[in-house]
């Protein structure tokens, strides 16, 4: 594992658990008050029921219910269900994006007038969420099935571009720069595919075993340098003569 993603690995298992306040803390709010709490007990529930369910197949009652809150509890704190589950995707986004961008840095910094090798580029971005996947709390592992329900919905296209795109994009750039023979927008396509691959490896499924015949289900990170070597031989074929 080179050094790029042990910087990421590193960062995320402070960040692994931790919530992400929508805004500044208000003065005198206190760390892990009441209200937090309650505002935590609402984002788990909801996470755990928008991965299980689905969007459409949730609604606050629900949420309520596995918070083991009032009704009124829910709309009190987020307003309705699209302010919600805005929240909730965004809540981990924040942290994905912050371990994202700092280890893009790290990258830039290591090949300093070079272009960054396209496999360092795959560690830094895919790297983060794999391992959030395999060693996380049940909240990253319920977050990972949510992000591949949003990924193959049409609420997705919305919601993803305002937590992602913009980190999705410096990556995109810096491939663009690394693979200079190649169409941009086989590149874009071929980012597009990386990502389905990392958001199909994390939702665990099951059928890559049942097509093997392994027993055995295997974790997001073991199949994480797999996806390293596939994706790193795609896009350098795209920058091929």
């Amino acid at each position: 594992m080179n050094n790029d993603i042990s910087h990421a690995s590193l960062m995320l298992e402070t960040a692994i658990g931790q919530s992400v306040d929508d805004g500044p803390r208000k003065p005198g709010r206190p760390k892990g008050g009441r209200s937090e709490q309650t505002r935590e007990r609402i984002l788990d529930a909801a996470e755990h029921l928008f991965a299980d369910r689905g969007y459409d197949g949730t609604s606050i009652r629900d949420v309520a219910a596995k918070a083991g809150l009032q009704l009124h509890s829910i709309g009190y704190h987020f307003g309705p269900k699209e302010s919600l589950f805005d929240t909730v995707v965004g809540r981990r986004a924040e942290i994905m994006t912050r371990l994202r961008s700092d280890a893009l840095n790290a990258s830039r910094q290591k090949a300093g007038a070079q272009t960054i090798p396209v496999c360092d580029l795959i560690r830094s971005y895919v790297g983060p969420f794999i391992k959030s996947a395999s060693h996380g709390d049940e909240g990253w592992r319920n977050y990972a099935a949510l992000m591949g329900r949003l990924a193959n919905s049409s609420l997705g296209t919305e919601i993803i571009a305002k937590h992602y795109d913009e980190t999705a994009r410096d990556y995109i750039a810096e491939l663009k720069r690394s693979l200079s023979g190649a169409d941009p927008e086989d590149v874009v396509e071929g980012f597009s595919a990386m990502v389905a691959a990392m958001l199909g490896i994390c939702a665990a499924t099951g059928r890559p075993e049942r097509l093997s015949g392994r027993a055995a289900p295997r974790t997001p990170e073991s199949s994480f340098e797999t996806l390293v070597r596939f994706h790193t031989a795609g896009f350098l074929a795209l920058a091929m003569p």
